[in-house]
């Protein structure tokens, strides 16, 4: 009898340091959620070309799996430099780079909570985007192709998904993908209609 009860003591010592460790691994492993987060995004994208952004994010409740975020981004149409034939000396022209810049408010939640050492949320964000949008047009005579360059407002709104990297009690790193429509793309003062949009990036995230 003397034996069976040493025997219990010390699984029962065991399983109590063993849940201790675990205890200690996961405070080192889950960092202490902090209300409020600053972003930097090096970067970002969205349907009209890569870029860079900031961004703030605030938890809304006592759980911390509901916050509310604002984002801004500046990108750029890369894709259309060099792309204006001219044919009177037969090169390229440099286009325009048609800059953009964006504000997107949103909320994000976290269904499985925001503690662990990756996260996932989801979420929904408006899109509103102000800048410049070039196309090519011929000139009089039909030959030369030259570069009109509008201005260009959007609104609309995007599905958001996050998957964050908690690197340390301060600081995390966090992937974004959002895809949506516009319901307002006016360009040179005339709605074209809705346009796919797409936002994104890698952001770096500093808990204050």
């Amino acid at each position: 009898m003397d034996t069976k009860m040493l025997v219990l003591s010390i699984c029962l010592a065991i399983n109590s340091i063993a849940g201790t460790a675990q205890t200690i691994d996961s405070a080192k492993a889950v960092p202490a959620t902090r209300n409020n987060v600053l972003y930097l995004a090096p970067v970002q994208f969205s349907e009209n070309g890569p870029g860079f952004g900031v961004g703030y994010a605030r938890f809304i409740n006592h759980e911390k799996n509901i916050a509310v975020n604002i984002d801004g981004a500046v990108t750029f149409n890369t894709a259309n430099t060099n792309r204006i034939y001219n044919y009177n000396t037969g090169f390229y022209n440099t286009g325009n780079p048609d800059a953009m810049c964006y504000l997107l408010p949103g909320i994000k939640f976290f269904p499985f909570g925001s503690k662990g050492l990756f996260t996932y949320a989801f979420g929904l964000s408006g899109d509103m985007g102000s800048g410049v949008k070039s196309s090519g047009y011929y000139d009089l005579n039909g030959l030369n192709l030259a570069e009109r360059v509008q201005k260009n407002f959007l609104v609309g709104g995007l599905i958001e998904n996050y998957l964050q990297y908690n690197y340390s009690r301060r600081t995390c790193l966090e992937a974004k993908l959002s895809v949506g429509s516009s319901l307002l793309n006016r360009v040179g003062g005339a709605n074209t209609g809705n346009e796919f949009l797409i936002e994104g990036g890698i952001k770096i995230g500093y808990r204050i």
